[in-house]
């Protein structure tokens, strides 16, 4: 999986968490309350390392920021991903074919 975090999620990042571009960006699957692993929703959290079972993907231009994700969900998501922020204070996440979460929560460490 390919994640390419643009410039205006990174400063977003930043301004949130001092301690963001020394630990992980971790993209989770929540599925609790769903009723159904499909139903899903993607968030993102803060993490100082990565557990058994996460995988880091391969990060697109200069990021300071690593992703890491839950290698069990890599099927919900397209093989090329942006983390994207919107001026309306959320975080999006897209790939060239869709957006996958328009209002996405972000979870500081």
């Amino acid at each position: 999986m390919q994640v390419t975090i643009t410039e205006k999620a990174i400063q977003a990042l930043k301004n949130k968490s001092n301690t963001i571009t020394d630990n992980y960006l971790f993209l989770k699957y929540d599925i609790d309350g769903c009723g159904c692993v499909v139903s899903g929703v993607s968030l993102l959290k803060e993490k100082e390392s990565i557990d058994q079972g996460e995988a880091e993907a391969d990060m697109e231009g200069n990021s300071p920021i690593q992703v890491t994700y839950e290698k069990q969900y890599d099927w919900v998501y397209d093989e090329k991903l942006t983390v994207d922020y919107h001026e309306s204070g959320t975080f999006q996440l897209k790939s060239p074919n869709q957006m996958l979460n328009p209002r996405m929560r972000y979870f500081a460490k």
